[in-house]
């Protein structure tokens, strides 16, 4: 009776902490999924974004941008947009060493890399962390001011 009673209640224990385990995953599982869906919408929308920030950056008379990093949609969540440039380098806003060879029509182009941190200053597995690489083609128009 006595091995009886110490078995059945080791079993309703395992049962309690199971129920505990599987109830507990699950809004965990949703809200990893939550944050991922929303670091992956941002990074599609980064790229129309980046294109803003150079069309800015134009308008106040910069000829280039090194990167652009902001906190969004909260304060600890970090989005960095770096751009490369390919027939120039970027320094202080203004272009320097630029291949004098380069042909506009072909080599105009932008190298963009999108890095969404979000849920950041938390457990290191429940970080959402996407890395994203794109290209903007130019028209010879964005060289002109060298």
């Amino acid at each position: 009776m006595l091995i009886s009673v110490v078995f059945l209640i080791t079993l309703v224990s395992f049962l309690i902490n199971l129920s505990f385990n599987i109830s507990s995953y699950i809004p965990r599982m949703l809200r990893d999924e939550y944050y991922y869906i929303q670091a992956r919408i941002l990074s599609l929308n980064a790229k129309e974004l980046s294109k803003y920030f150079l069309y800015k950056a134009k308008q106040e008379g910069k000829e280039c941008i090194d990167f652009v990093k902001f906190n969004y949609p909260k304060y600890n969540d970090i989005v960095r947009i770096d751009y490369f440039y390919p027939i120039a380098e970027c320094d202080n806003f203004k272009f320097k060493n630029i291949n004098q060879d380069a042909n506009l029509s072909k080599d105009g182009v932008i190298i963009i890399n999108i890095s969404i941190l979000l849920n950041s200053n938390q457990a290191v597995n429940e970080e959402i962390f996407i890395n994203k690489k794109e290209l903007i083609y130019t028209n010879q128009d964005f060289w002109k001011s060298w």
